[in-house]
């Protein structure tokens, strides 16, 4: 996708390689207004209105006051200044907007309430700079900022509070964030619909076979399943895993030859498996003649791919599941455990026995869809020696599926990590001597996952950063 031109004169301020934070003790002022007021201009712009029609008036002018002087940090009175507070226009998919006063101030009660705070704490330490959005989550929260640190971090709901005073928490720069919305727009995971756009009617990015409702509640803000770039790289990490596992093995294949996909057009059909990312996946992932992709993981046959262990789930529970895609089992592997056990979210989590393996996990909600999120079950329970991790360094407590998953999400709402990422980290494992290859693939059965919780190897099952939040 092109460059939108929009986002031209923020190209110094957007967070890359190239551009990188700048390493000083304070909120980077001038970057993040600059980054906020794109965001707005640009949602104002896709949403089918004029430029000229904005009212860029500042929060502050809005709503400051000599008590908010008393409480907020200079740097952030001037990032308040500076930024666009437009009423009735939804910022970003998760985030209604910058918080009213009210709202940015709730926290600290809450907190005080709750005791969720050390002696002698600076109450509105941590306030909430943008609300998140109320037809996502109950009981919203939002983007918090630290006046301390000046970091930010995504805490959607006050269901669940994060905490705040822990130092390992996955605290960003807040223009880091401002940058990741950018990205996610240009990757066109986010996109951005016209006002009179019919709420029931179906989005559809030209040649991306991913669909999304637009929801008035959200408007002008979607958000696509999956992008065609999302599917792109899977198929080229599948591709790359799949060779080194055939080189070592010794059945390696001419690049010109003919391979079968995965799954057949029909067979999918058969199946019940709906238009999307794990139809598509399926449908061009080419198959091999190796058998195991991972310790104790292996290809899957056809007529497994057509007994989904939660396709009855569906009938049984209409009203819970619509919007919703089923946890789908791409990879299977010895030994099941409940759905409760793997954590797979309500009605899913209902069904007694699932097969363990590596799922495609699409919508822990329907209004947060990451299609090409995945979930890996394993037959055992890693963490009893406390070395285990999640993909965001935070300790597995005895569970059989927190591996590569990501804990606490900064950016956006909750979803599972990519699948990209986790087989970048098979190839890593079979690129790097790792893991060993035999005649029918990687060998070694389930009993190599118990590395991930040891003290020499847990490092090398983790999923990959690049692909952890977005």
């Amino acid at each position: 996708m092109a460059p939108n031109p929009l986002f031209a004169p923020i190209a110094k301020h957007r967070v890359t390689e190239a551009t990188p934070i700048r390493l000083y003790d304070d909120l980077d002022v001038e970057r993040c207004a600059a980054l906020h007021n794109t965001l707005m201009l640009y949602g104002w712009v896709c949403s089918g209105r004029k430029i000229p029609t904005m009212k860029k008036q500042s929060w502050w002018s809005r709503h400051g006051s000599q008590p908010l002087e008393a409480i907020l940090r200079p740097s952030l009175i001037r990032f308040l200044s500076k930024i666009f507070d437009v009423q009735d226009h939804i910022m970003f998919y998760h985030l209604t907007g910058l918080a009213r006063p009210t709202q940015m101030f709730q926290l600290g009660d809450v907190l005080e309430d709750e005791d969720n705070s050390p002696a002698k704490a600076e109450k509105y330490r941590f306030v909430v700079l943008y609300a998140a959005n109320r037809a996502l989550v109950s009981h919203p929260a939002g983007l918090v900022y630290d006046q301390q640190t000046h970091r930010a971090i995504l805490m959607p709901t006050y269901h669940h509070i994060f905490d705040l005073y822990n130092a390992d928490l996955p605290w960003q720069n807040l223009e880091v964030i401002l940058s990741a919305y950018v990205d996610m727009i240009e990757a066109e995971k986010a996109i951005a619909v016209p006002l009179d756009y019919h709420p029931d009617a179906q989005h559809a990015v030209a040649g991306n076979n991913a669909i999304m409702t637009a929801r008035p509640s959200t408007k002008p803000w979607v958000l696509q399943p999956y992008t065609l770039s999302d599917l792109k790289n899977c198929l080229d990490i599948w591709r790359r895993l799949i060779k080194a596992i055939e080189k070592r093995a010794g059945t390696e294949r001419d690049e010109e030859a003919n391979v079968a996909p995965l799954c057949t057009r029909s067979a999918l059909d058969v199946a019940g498996i709906p238009k999307g990312f794990a139809y598509d996946l399926l449908l061009h992932a080419h198959s091999s003649e190796i058998w195991f992709v991972a310790p104790g993981i292996r290809l899957p046959k056809v007529e497994e791919f057509i007994h989904q262990p939660f396709r009855q789930v569906l009938e049984h529970y209409p009203a819970e599941t619509a919007e919703m895609k089923m946890p789908f089992l791409f990879m299977r592997c010895p030994g099941t455990v409940s759905a409760k056990e793997a954590k797979f979210r309500y009605p899913f989590s209902t069904v007694e026995s699932v097969p363990c393996g590596l799922y495609l996990d699409a919508f822990p909600n329907a209004q947060n869809p990451f299609e090409d999120a995945c979930r890996f079950v394993l037959p055992i329970r890693l963490g009893s020696n406390s070395y285990a991790r999640t993909s965001d360094f935070r300790p597995i407590r005895r569970s059989h599926s927190d591996l590569y998953q990501v804990d606490i999400n900064p950016f956006v709402m909750r979803h599972g990590p990519k699948i990209v990422g986790v087989l970048e980290n098979w190839l890593e494992n079979v690129e790097n001597g790792h893991w060993d290859v035999n005649a029918k693939g990687v060998e070694g059965g389930i009993g190599v996952w118990r590395k991930a919780d040891s003290r020499e190897d847990w490092w090398r099952y983790q999923g990959g950063v690049r692909h952890l939040y977005l």
